[in-house]
């Protein structure tokens, strides 16, 4: 061994042997060291048990007012501190929350004097169906009490024994330290242990491994004063429970449990005569006699749990509540009849993080109003036909707008939802963030948060977007999602229309993060997936879902699109989203003579259509010209150089025709390019299922961009055959952008040369 290890040893031992003086000769250290570690080792199953006499001394000596909670486990869930007392308009005050799991008014006696010490200006008092039972012989029952009765006596003090002890039953007396040789007997039955955790916590100075992390923080400490208003806080956050579970699968839970729990005295209660009732009538007469006023609370169950217990079952409840919030100074919030959504529950009888949320928005104005003016307007307050089955969809708004489809692509901004949802169970505390930092479109985008990995692709539905959409022209629209994720763990999002109970595996997923990202936004879907569609056959209404299925996910806008074969990744979609969702003509049909020439204005064609692929952005422009026929042509733009080669064609016109009789006829094209590059088109003849094409360049080497007759060179125009002289089409389609097309001229004489005689 080393100079330095045999030095810390030596310490080390040196150390214990002063403990173990100190603990010989100093009882009062004793009570300190045992309170402390009672709080911060395991050496309970919950360092809250410790806490409440520690905490009303804190209470007592601290320079705001207090508002205190006390009660059961239900109370504890339900309370949270630091929301209400932020949610409060009375000024200086601060909102504690001393539930202790499993309590019940008789094991709760032993703090009040200590509690009229603390003089709160307000104890809110947990008074619910699960209090008012009467005690019988209950082994589990009897050792909370003797557990609970001898952490009290040791952490509380001689002067904290008031006139409960008249209710205490005589087996429950050994539990309790009346006198401070008792109360030191008491203490020494922890004191080892408390040593032990003393010495382990030495130890690890000379070796990491025998290090106790504490629990929960200590008077003095800084996290002290939350921990006593938030006993959930951060890392005391009990797991979700409840909140992970669909509502199928809670129905089987508690159809498993309730039938047998109906049965006991928790949903049994009595209207008087328990030890219970005793014990609530003590703290109520204590607190009146030192003129502290009382809010009794009641919150609801489980929405479903009601239905296993029969009519009048609670009657006793009922009348305790009402009998004591009949009382000076007393007053009653009964929240107990309420329905709330079944995402707020963690299990059957407590809150979870979406229930202390709306428990916090309704009991701070009652405290308020009790602070303001010590009393309420009415002894108990119970409204009648709450009903909060739709609290996901009704307290998460949108702007409730309709996006009306009026062009081939229509964008809508993420954030301009018509409405939303909070996410069910844990997915609650994930939702849709506004955010504008970086580079987006529109105003901003939205982004899930917090982003703790949570997923939501099982029974569990996260928050949802709704937008609302009106279709006026029939099509098949498909949807595309600019989004990002910079991990497989952050960058998916669930589809669907018209959600209605629809499960994630209903759903039409995007994700956003692959081989080719990089956490850039991209539309999705990409890898040749066909985007999200819907079939529109007449003017229609619909609401397009988009839900959270990985928090983390950002999402920035929708785009809608008639355009199947569309590639936004390599493509400026924002550059063509003013075409109109129809390209539309003047449905004039053109009467063609049986003899002569009939010329046809290129800007007068009857109907169109938006190219494809390549071309997807591309239109045919009406533009002045003093040169051209009639003042107007048309050109196909942009100019980009894009060439339709094979079978492909861009935006075309189409002209309908009705020849006076049948039998053969030609066409020449009036056109103008100036290069090699925007002088070409396709000239397409219909006559039912009969085509005939002819493909017409413009630019030659006696060209100067001037308007031509076409084919030039050839002078052979293109021929139709027509057999059927009601239903012709004659089409103009752009193979390269930036040709200009003025008029066509039609025939029934083959040795007709518009390049002469026109």
């Amino acid at each position: 061994m080393d100079g330095k290890n045999r030095s810390t040893f030596t310490e080390f031992s040196s150390s214990v042997v002063a403990l173990c003086i100190v603990f010989l000769l100093s009882s009062s250290i004793t009570f300190s060291i045992v309170s402390d570690k009672l709080i911060t080792t395991p050496m309970t199953s919950n360092s809250r048990y410790a806490v409440t006499f520690p905490a009303l001394e804190y209470i007592t000596h601290h320079d705001e007012d207090a508002v205190v909670a006390i009660g059961s486990s239900i109370i504890q869930a339900s309370v949270d501190g630091v929301c209400i007392t932020d949610a409060m308009n009375t000024p200086d005050i601060n909102v504690f929350n001393l539930g202790i799991s499993g309590a019940n008014p008789y094991t709760e006696i032993l703090q009040i004097p200590a509690l009229v010490k603390a003089k709160p200006e307000l104890v809110l008092l947990d008074l619910g169906p699960n209090s008012l039972w009467n005690y019988n012989s209950d082994e589990s029952l009897d050792e909370y009490i003797q557990f609970r009765f001898t952490i009290n006596s040791i952490m509380m003090s001689q002067g904290d024994i008031g006139d409960w002890t008249r209710l205490i039953r005589d087996e429950d007396r050994q539990w309790l330290a009346y006198t401070f040789e008792e109360r030191m007997k008491l203490t020494q039955s922890y004191s080892q242990k408390s040593a032990d955790y003393i010495l382990q916590n030495m130890a690890s100075t000379f070796n990491e491994d025998f290090g106790v992390e504490a629990r929960a923080p200590l008077p003095g400490d800084e996290d002290w004063h939350q921990y006593l208003m938030q006993p959930y806080m951060d890392s005391f956050a009990r797991p979700p429970f409840f909140e992970l579970k669909s509502d199928a699968e809670i129905q089987e839970y508690l159809g498993e449990k309730m039938p047998k729990k109906a049965k006991q005295g928790v949903y049994n209660p009595r209207a008087n005569g328990t030890l219970n009732h005793a014990a609530y009538e003590y703290i109520i007469g204590e607190l009146r006699d030192a003129e502290i006023p009382i809010l009794m609370v009641a919150t609801p169950h489980h929405p479903k749990v009601n239905s296993y217990l029969s009519p009048g079952q609670l009657d006793g409840f009922n009348q305790t509540f009402n009998q004591y919030a009949n009382l000076s100074g007393v007053y009653g919030v009964n929240m107990y009849w309420e329905e709330w959504h079944t995402a707020m529950f963690r299990d059957r009888n407590h809150l979870g993080d979406a229930g202390r949320e709306y428990f916090c928005e309704r009991i701070s104005p009652y405290i308020d109003k009790m602070l303001a003016d010590g009393g309420l307007e009415n002894d108990v307050v119970q409204i009648e036909g709450i009903n909060l089955s739709n609290y996901l969809e009704n307290t998460c708004s949108g702007s409730d707008v309709t996006t009306l489809i009026e062009k081939q692509i229509h964008f809508i901004q993420a954030e301009t939802y018509s409405d939303c949802a909070y996410g069910e169970g844990v997915g609650y505390s994930d939702t849709w963030e506004f955010q504008n930092k970086g580079q987006h479109r529109g105003s901003g985008y939205l982004h899930a948060l917090p982003e703790d990995v949570s997923q939501y692709k099982g029974s569990i539905l996260g928050s949802r977007l709704d937008y609302n959409i009106t279709f006026e022209e029939p099509g098949e629209y498909f949807v595309w999602l600019r989004m990002r994720g910079n991990s497989y763990g952050n960058d998916t999002v669930g589809l669907v229309w018209d959600f209605n109970n629809h499960t994630t595996n209903q759903f039409e997923t995007y994700s956003s993060y692959g081989w080719t990202s990089e956490g850039q936004w991209e539309w999705e879907p990409e890898f040749n997936r066909a985007p999200f569609s819907i079939n529109i056959t007449e003017e229609q209404t619909h609401k397009l879902s988009v839900f959270m299925m990985e928090d983390g996910v950002e999402f920035d806008e929708i785009m809608i699109t008639t355009i199947a074969d569309i590639k936004p990744k390599s493509l400026d979609v924002h550059a063509i989203e003013q075409q109109s969702l129809a390209c539309k003509g003047t449905d004039d049909v053109f009467t063609i003579p049986s003899t002569g020439e009939w010329l046809i204005e290129a800007e007068d064609y009857s109907s169109c259509v938006f190219g494809t692929g390549e071309s997807v952005q591309h239109q045919w422009s009406k533009l002045d010209g003093a040169n051209a026929s009639g003042q107007s042509y048309v050109q196909a733009l942009p100019d980009l150089r894009v060439h339709m080669r094979d079978e492909q064609h861009g935006p075309s016109l189409i002209y309908d025709l009705n020849f006076e009789s049948n039998g053969t006829y030609y066409a020449w094209l009036l056109m103008r390019g100036n290069s090699y590059g925007n002088d070409t088109v396709s000239l397409i003849f219909h006559e039912g299922s009969t085509s005939q094409e002819l493909k017409i360049s413009s630019y030659g080497w006696d060209s100067y961009g001037q308007w031509e007759w076409e084919p030039k060179v050839s002078r052979v125009p293109l021929a139709m055959n027509i057999t059927d002289s009601t239903a012709t089409q004659i089409v103009v389609a752009m193979r390269e952008d930036g040709v200009e097309v003025d008029a066509i001229i039609i025939t029934d004489n083959p040795l007709f040369d518009p390049i002469k005689e026109w």
